[in-house]
């Protein structure tokens, strides 16, 4: 009886880790359904750091990052459980140099008590760089 119980349990517990562990988020879903770039979010009690890593962005990408960071916004912001959002895209060096690594290019932040008073069913319209909390972007980085 005493096998039994364990094996029962241990199938219980590999069961619930199975389930968990390969199934996207909400979060994931939204940010996966703008973008289809390698990303990693974060979170820590209502406050998301999405990390986008972009292979395929040139200089004069700002256009099409601020008009997909509006989308993702505009998604998370009809989730409850994001309360304040930043997002930071990522690219391998524009100067071709010899590094691998990427190098942030964008990060635009939003902090709790800016996010839920902006109308985001309006992205497409909103300057973000003037309205965020927080924005910084490479000097690359061409308008």
């Amino acid at each position: 009886m005493k096998k039994l119980l364990v094996l029962l349990a241990t199938l219980f517990i590999l069961t619930g880790c199975s389930k968990s562990s390969g199934e996207p988020t909400v979060i994931e879903s939204t940010i996966g359904s703008v973008t289809k770039s390698e990303f990693q979010v974060y979170e820590d009690e209502g406050i998301f750091l999405v990390k986008i890593y972009d292979k395929d962005i040139d200089k004069s990408s700002k256009n099409v990052l601020m008009k997909d960071t509006g989308e993702m916004l505009a998604s998370l912001s009809k989730i409850e459980e994001v309360k304040s959002v930043a997002i930071k895209w990522y690219a391998p060096p524009f100067d071709q140099s010899d590094k691998k690594d990427f190098e942030e290019i964008l990060a635009i932040r939003f902090e709790a008590d800016t996010f839920e008073t902006i109308d985001w069913e309006n992205n497409k319209t909103l300057d973000l760089e003037s309205i965020a909390s927080r924005y910084k972007q490479n000097d690359s980085l061409k308008d």
